[in-house]
């Protein structure tokens, strides 16, 4: 279906449109929002109905995961503004064809044979199922759709596909990431045979390798809450007030009279990691306290997860009641940017190892050195060398995957957030989400990137709202250049959490008040 037939929007999109307006960071007017045309106006004289005016093209700020991979000869990759896949010739580098599929494509998967590239449009709640046999009269035209929606109600049981990974030629798994679910799909009959549940937040990047299925919550959380409880079982650290009495029988005052916290607390499931065995689709693994928002990931052909990931500070100026703290205390610093490596010993996972892309506070990374929001992931394949792009700092960066050290950083394009290898691993196709570009990097040696090449994708999105959103992901708007409104703001979203912010302190209060993101 074309954008310009639908006629109304994402409510999470228009939550965006609110924040980025309010922040003052970009104009962008309201076109997006309906969709290419303004609703009709009546001439009061003589009661007739203007023409609609054209005022813009939408935008729906959808998450991706591995929206760009390479087969043979060619690049696919997700053009999500145009709803289309657009065939990139390897050799040349050149845009050889442009495939329409649904609305908001951001994943794209190549069947294990080879014979057909399956695509999540986001907006479509469907996965569209691409030939590429060129033996074949249908090829690299969409033969199939896979959706699942509700005989009675016709609802879509299908909402928001993100991730796809390929169990087999056979089996295939969709990460349905508004449902907190993974749809297992039978690839000849394109249906929905079962879904696995996932018990946090948002599913979206997904993988298969060996007979494991690797799924990772996008808002996994990291165990901060509210410090309220019982009253018999306040103490000061982990309970600080009586929730009944503030939140129920006085909910009126509830910014009156009570002394709360952000805390940690280790009764909050903060689940990072699942594993499921894709023979039996069994849950075999959940590893927890990986990350808070995690956005790539990559498994190496030792089994060895590797994930790009920020960790939340929320909880370090968080005890605004019981010590006064502020701003001050975050020492500007709301994320730590990592990567997570995960090893596992048969079932059982091992450590988590934290690679640090920056100095730690109270330190801080020299300008123009910051690797914010680490978003694609890929790895080398002797397993050596990691490869992942920092969407807020638009960067494309290697790493040793031993030692952690960052190896080489080139400026790219507007909020990389994929990455796909040729088979030798001497370049890397990056693809930059609101640029709507792809970066073609040498990264024969990775201490020393090089840009080969940049490949503009047609692009229907309004100049100004295109900046807007540059100017909302990009992290040099903090004095660190280490987080930005994105990044609290994910996709024009929220990210579940509370901070202490420079809020002002309410009438009879003494304290600033935690807030979540909305």
């Amino acid at each position: 279906m074309a954008k310009t037939i639908r006629t109304y929007f994402n409510s999470k999109t228009g939550l965006a449109a609110v924040l980025v307006s309010f922040l003052g960071i970009g104009f962008l007017g309201i076109g997006w929002l309906t969709h290419g045309h303004a609703q009709p106006e009546t001439n009061t004289a003589t009661d007739t109905p203007r023409a609609p005016a054209k005022i813009g093209h939408p935008s729906f700020l959808s998450p991706h995961a591995s929206p760009i991979v390479v087969h043979g000869d060619h690049v696919f990759v997700v053009n999500t503004p145009s709803d289309t896949i657009d065939v990139i010739e390897r050799s040349s580098g050149k845009i050889s064809k442009r495939i329409d599929v649904g609305i908001d494509p951001v994943s794209v998967a190549v069947r294990p044979d080879g014979r057909e590239l399956w695509v999540a449009n986001h907006i479509s709640d469907s996965v569209s199922v691409i030939d590429n046999d060129p033996n074949n009269p249908t090829y690299l035209q969409v033969i199939a759709t896979v959706q699942d929606v509700d005989e009675r109600t016709k609802a879509t049981r299908f909402d928001e596909p993100v991730g796809i990974a390929f169990a087999s030629n056979e089996k295939a798994y969709v990460a349905l990431s508004s449902e907190n679910k993974i749809a297992v799909i039978n690839v000849a009959t394109r249906r929905v045979e079962k879904r696995l549940h996932i018990s946090a937040q948002d599913p979206r990047a997904i993988a298969v390798r060996d007979n494991r299925l690797y799924v990772i919550p996008f808002e996994s959380n990291n165990r901060t809450q509210l410090s309220g409880g019982r009253r018999d079982r306040m103490d000061g650290e982990l309970v600080t007030f009586d929730a009944w009495n503030h939140s129920i029988e006085n909910n009126n005052v509830l910014s009156i009279g009570h002394v709360t916290d952000i805390v940690k607390h280790p009764d909050v499931p903060d689940r990072d990691l699942y594993v499921f065995d894709t023979e039996t689709d069994e849950l075999i693994e959940t590893v927890e306290t990986l990350g808070t928002l995690l956005y790539g990931l990559a498994v190496g052909s030792n089994g060895q997860v590797y994930i790009a990931q920020t960790d939340a500070r929320n909880d370090i100026n968080g005890r605004s009641g019981t010590q006064k703290h502020g701003l001050k205390e975050l020492e500007n610093r709301a994320f730590l940017n990592q990567i997570t490596a995960v090893s596992f010993e048969g079932h059982k996972s091992g450590k988590a190892e934290f690679i640090d892309l920056e100095p730690l506070p109270p330190h801080h990374p020299e300008p123009g050195l910051a690797l914010a929001t680490p978003f694609g992931i890929a790895i080398s394949q002797d397993d050596a060398t990691l490869f992942a792009t920092a969407a807020g700092s638009d960067k494309f960066f290697a790493v040793d995957a031993k030692s952690g050290k960052v190896l080489g950083r080139l400026p790219v394009d507007s909020v990389p957030r994929g990455i796909a290898l040729d088979s030798d691993d001497s370049r890397a196709w990056v693809f930059n989400a609101v640029a709507n570009t792809v970066s073609l990097v040498d990264v024969s040696d990775p201490s020393n990137l090089e840009l080969a090449d940049t490949i503009a994708l047609e692009d229907p999105t309004h100049p100004t709202f295109k900046r807007g959103r540059m100017a909302f992901n990009d992290t040099r708007a903090s004095t660190t250049e280490t987080f930005s409104c994105a990044s609290c703001h994910p996709d024009g979203h929220t990210d579940q959490l509370l901070w202490v912010l420079k809020t002002p302190i309410v009438t009879g209060g003494n304290q600033i008040m935690p807030r979540s993101t909305m």
